[in-house]
């Protein structure tokens, strides 16, 4: 397992919500670019999409490699109200998930790290495979936050 791995999903919702408070105004709620989130439903979407990650690495647990399902996010962001969300409390709502998976994580066994589920897009993956693909998932929705505060500190908003 990835030494690292527990300790820096702590620190996603933690980075998340500090930089998530110093985006004010209506670049909050503007698409960082075409096609991709706001801010505000960048925050939805991450404590929106934590109980699915944890749910599939939970049936890797619970059975032999069995079949996850695929979402839509865009679809879930409008169904799920991701751009009329209250941000902060979103930003918490992800930091009380990613607890709950990270408890779930701690209670594995270096065995049960290598159980699989598949993933129908993206092929068989392990439960280590999905705890580091969730440190990808948070770099990446962090630098897409930075950029917009790259923006802030250029003096383009």
């Amino acid at each position: 397992m990835n030494p690292y791995l527990i300790g820096e999903l702590l620190d996603g919702p933690v980075i998340i919500k500090s930089l998530i408070r110093q985006i004010t105004g209506p670049k909050l709620d503007q698409p960082t670019e075409p096609g991709r989130f706001s801010p505000r439903e960048v925050v939805a979407h991450l404590a929106d999409w934590e109980p699915v990650f944890l749910e599939r690495m939970q049936s890797a647990v619970g059975g032999s490699c069995p079949s996850v399902q695929v979402y839509d996010e865009a679809d879930w962001a409008i169904e799920h109200g991701y751009g009329k969300s209250d941000v902060l409390a979103q930003a918490d709502l992800f930091r009380d998930r990613r607890q709950d998976t990270i408890d779930f994580l701690k209670t594995l066994t270096p065995e049960q790290w290598k159980l699989t589920f598949n993933h129908p897009e993206r092929g068989e993956l392990s439960i280590e495979d999905q705890g580091n693909m969730l440190l990808g998932h948070d770099l990446y929705h962090i630098r897409q936050l930075m950029e917009v505060l790259e923006e802030k500190v250029a003096g383009t908003w």
